[in-house]
């Protein structure tokens, strides 16, 4: 689990120098930090995680990763492990990761964003509350909510929707914070699943991963191409990203940036012109 000593919550801002440095690798097009749900079902919206864009990883982020690592390791049944970049040595590197942000999960508007063979049914997006019991290093625990969603953009949510019941009170997750902190946390999350990433969607990483860390994971195929993301509103942030050699990465303290939005049309005239080697 990560776990990351609590500190005050004022925070010294970086000195002028450093943000002069960051800002030489911002793209000139991003002009913001977060991710708006697109309105335009036609149209992909594509961000970027970079390197160079990340926040401390503190203890309210660990929080809410422990949380996830405890509410997917019950529903795939597995025992999981949420790894994070400083753990993997990665916010030393220089990398950057590119997603597509699912279409808008309004009920009221269908996208056509995903097409589906003709008779085929999607099923019915679902939704699962986890109740939570957060144990403090000494004291009574503190309950905590996360609320997980499939994504109706995915073409197939996973299985447990339709096997698990729609609300569950986990085992207890111990924490090694005091119940002051967790007091005045945020007790209820919501986060959105899918499956859409590729297997191998974290290998512009593996060159900067030690190469035992890679040759030893025994990925679960459950997470593979798994993408996890915190819903706020009407707003998707990347949380946590599934490979089928790094295994689970927590990406929740990276903030995305927004790439160029590409219709269907664009898309499709750049594979015509993809060039590909005998």
């Amino acid at each position: 689990m990560i776990f990351v000593e609590a500190i005050n919550k004022t925070i010294t801002q970086p000195n002028g120098k450093k943000w002069l440095t960051k800002n030489k690798y911002r793209p000139a097009g991003h002009h913001q930090d977060s991710v708006e749900l697109s309105s335009a079902a036609h149209e992909v919206k594509e961000i970027f995680l970079d390197s160079e864009e990340s926040t401390p990883l503190t203890a309210s982020s660990s929080i809410f990763a422990n949380l996830v690592e405890h509410v997917l390791s019950h529903v795939f049944n597995d025992s999981l492990h949420l790894h994070s970049p400083e753990e993997l040595m990665l916010d030393q590197k220089s990398w950057a990761l590119f997603l597509q942000v699912p279409p808008s999960n309004e009920t009221n508007n269908k996208s056509p964003s995903y097409l589906t063979p003709e008779g085929y049914k999607p099923p019915i997006s679902k939704q699962l509350i986890f109740h939570i019991p957060v144990k403090p290093f000494y004291g009574n625990t503190l309950d905590m909510t996360l609320l997980m969603s499939s994504h109706n953009g995915s073409p197939k949510p996973p299985e447990f929707f339709a096997t698990h019941p729609k609300e569950t009170t986990l085992p207890i997750l111990r924490t090694p914070y005091s119940p002051e902190f967790l007091a005045q946390q945020t007790s209820h999350f919501h986060i959105f699943l899918d499956q859409d990433g590729e297997p191998d969607q974290l290998s512009p990483l593996y060159s900067h991963v030690n190469q035992s860390r890679l040759t030893e994971q025994n990925t679960s195929p459950n997470i593979t191409g798994l993408r996890v993301w915190r819903a706020k509103k009407n707003i998707l942030t990347p949380a946590v990203l599934g490979d089928n050699r790094i295994g689970l990465l927590f990406v929740g303290h990276y903030s995305p940036l927004t790439g160029n939005t590409i219709s269907e049309e664009t898309r499709s005239r750049q594979a015509n012109n993809l060039y590909t080697k005998a």
